[in-house]
């Protein structure tokens, strides 16, 4: 925490990247998403999202954690719909359905650090176009971690920076 006499000043905006790869990442979790694609909706989430979503499925299914952990990331495991059901559920509700996940435009990315960024969420945007940023209004956003060379959807990391930036987080209603 610092105090007005200490000589810090307000934190610097995220730069913006206008080719990134969360801008592909979120086109291709959000048609994931539509289509109910349930291997490529895990692939697109970070390893943190994972074993939350594992945590999650395992207090809902009454398992020990053990037998909820290490999900397969193909269809041949059974579990894998199971667990990843309730957060494409909380997207497709706070996105307003299925059929407008793909009528979303995404900004050019928001660059937090060198593991973190994200991409706001741009509602009817309808045919691809380029917009300045005065003409358009984002309703939400997906933050993204860099692990693994890739970057990936984070729960966390979209619930904190969307209440930073005083949008809903469109991951975050899971239910029981």
């Amino acid at each position: 925490m610092t105090t007005k006499n200490s000589g810090a000043s307000a934190p610097r905006p995220p730069k913006v990247q206008f080719e990134h790869p969360t801008q592909l990442a979120a086109t291709t979790f959000l048609r994931a998403v539509a289509v109910d694609d349930a291997a490529a909706i895990w692939a697109c989430l970070s390893r943190e999202t994972r074993g939350l979503l594992e945590g999650h499925y395992a207090a809902r299914a009454a398992v020990a954690l053990h037998r909820a952990a290490g999900v397969a990331p193909s269809g041949e495991d059974a579990r894998l719909a199971l667990v990843v059901a309730p957060l494409r559920d909380s997207i497709v509700g706070a996105l307003g359905g299925a059929e407008t996940l793909g009528g979303f435009g995404i900004s050019g990315a928001r660059i937090v650090d060198r593991a973190t960024a994200y991409v706001l969420l741009l509602p009817d945007f309808g045919e691809e176009r380029i917009v300045t940023e005065i003409d358009w209004r984002p309703t939400h956003l997906l933050a993204f971690v860099h692990e693994s060379r890739e970057w990936l959807v984070d729960l966390g990391r979209t619930a904190e920076l969307s209440v930073d930036a005083g949008l809903p987080d469109p991951l975050g209603a899971i239910r029981r």
